[in-house]
Formats: C-alpha cells, structure tokens, sequence
C-alpha cells in the first residue's frame, strides 16, 4: 500500500464507525432519504491505482481500478495524506493543483471532505 492508501484507509474506517460522517452520504430526495453511492479512483504519483466506494453509507477502498469510477482525482499523494490528518481538504488541494479531478464532480469531492471532516473532529 501507498502512504496516501493507507491513510485514507484509516479515515474511511473512522467514517465507517461515526454516524455523524456517515449522514453525510445520504442525501434527501422529495423528503426520502437516499443513500449516496459514490465511487472515487485515485490515480496518484509514485502509488499504484486505488479507488473507494461508498456504498450504504461505508467506504470500502480496493487496489486497482474501477473503469466505471464516478470521480477520477490524479495528483500528488502527500496531499491526500495532508486531508486525513485535518491539515487540509480536497478544496484547497485543488486550488492548489496538488489534486486534480480529471473526471466527475467537484461537489463529490467536497462531499466526501465534509464526512472526513466530520469522523476527524469526533476523535
């Protein structure tokens, strides 16, 4: 595993564990809440290919790549790592052109900072 896998493997576990970042993922449609279902590709320097589903409200994150990704990011990894220990978030990475969305919504992006966020300030 790459630093920038293993990282965000330990914040999506926490997420897994918190029901505040879990409600995150869910999203109100004509007043029926909704599971977000979501999956992120990571194509990053110097680390081999990742990517991360939500599914049910629970990340899950896999070797390789998923062909089918919603969001692709390519990017620098010590960025990703900066946003799973709080000193960042994938806003500013972006602005930064430390990350870039090659395919997908940045809104996504910022969603999945929101629960990450939110699993960090509940230590």
């Amino acid at each position: 595993m790459g630093i920038a896998k293993d990282n965000l493997a330990n914040i999506i576990e926490k997420v897994n564990q918190n029901e505040k970042a879990q409600a995150v993922f869910v999203t109100n449609i004509a007043g029926k809440d909704v599971n977000w279902e979501k999956s992120f590709q990571f194509n990053l320097s110097d680390e081999n290919p990742f990517y991360l589903d939500i599914i049910d409200r629970k990340g899950m994150i896999s070797n390789g790549t998923k062909s089918d990704a919603d969001i692709v990011m390519t990017g620098d990894p010590q960025a990703i790592v900066r946003i799973c220990n709080g000193k960042g978030d994938f806003t500013h990475a972006i602005s930064r052109e430390q990350i870039t969305v090659e395919q997908g919504k940045v809104m996504d992006v910022v969603r999945l900072t929101r629960a990450i966020t939110t699993a960090l300030k509940s230590k």
